[in-house]
């Protein structure tokens, strides 16, 4: 018969015709391999459940000691899995940027550090792009950070589109890097231009760009440092038509 032990997280069966009559399959599964009697036991920390114990034809005479057992057991097998998930949740915080989802500047410089000290081979080819949301420093000023907290955010989504199998990085307070390993030029460019198209269809989304494309024997620093001068040239035209949005002029 089955015994659900009132007040605890574990379940003994001796009796397996409570599994034939919810779950079929797995009642021949247990039979195939002669299981006459099981134990389950939650796997829980701080109250939530991360997994599950059990063991098979165990001492009916000894139900009680198996019970404390496996209830010591699920503590320190819960406690370690929760410290793994606290290490991932860490590690995940480390490198994302919490408001736009991409990563963040502490991602980028672990990535550009793996290429300089030969963690990581520099890729044949290496498309960068450096994007600096235009504009984001007179809304905060004008109608607050919720605001440029907002621009932020559908900023970082169109270049989630324009370069969606890219490396995205938030790397300043409006300024973002796109990493695109062994991108061709053609595709580059398109990807490039997909982000302008939809920087038109937008009322205050623009960014100013820089791009650039390295191949051979690259300097990955350097390279990214060309890319971004193109970045600010753009960025001055941008302001030239728009003298109104510059803080600076203000």
């Amino acid at each position: 018969m089955g015994k659900d032990l009132a007040g605890s997280d574990c379940l003994i069966l001796d009796d397996l015709s409570i599994i034939k009559e919810r779950d079929e399959k797995w009642y021949d599964s247990l039979n195939k391999f002669n299981i006459k009697s099981i134990v389950f036991y939650s796997v829980r920390f701080q109250q939530k459940l991360v997994g599950f114990i059990w063991a098979a034809n165990f001492d009916t005479e000894n139900m009680m000691r198996i019970k404390e057992t496996l209830e010591l057991t699920t503590f320190f097998i819960g406690a370690v899995i929760a410290n793994h998930q606290l290490l991932d949740r860490l590690e995940f915080m480390s490198i994302a940027d919490r408001l736009t989802g991409v990563k963040n500047r502490n991602a980028m410089d672990r990535r550009i550090n793996m290429f300089t000290n030969g963690t990581c081979a520099l890729p044949e080819t290496m498309g960068i792009v450096y994007a600096d949301l235009n504009g984001l420093k007179t809304v905060n000023d004008n109608e607050g950070h919720e605001a440029g907290d907002k621009m932020l955010k559908e900023a970082a989504a169109l270049l989630k589109r324009a370069f969606k199998d890219n490396e995205i990085y938030r790397v300043g307070g409006d300024e973002f890097v796109i990493l695109c390993p062994n991108i061709t030029e053609e595709a580059l460019e398109r990807q490039t231009e997909e982000l302008r198209d939809m920087m038109n269809k937008t009322e205050n989304i623009s960014f100013a760009v820089g791009t650039g494309i390295f191949s051979g024997e690259y300097d990955i620093n350097r390279s990214m440092k060309i890319v971004d001068e193109r970045m600010y040239e753009d960025k001055k035209e941008y302001y030239r038509l728009h003298p109104e949005k510059n803080r600076r002029n203000s």
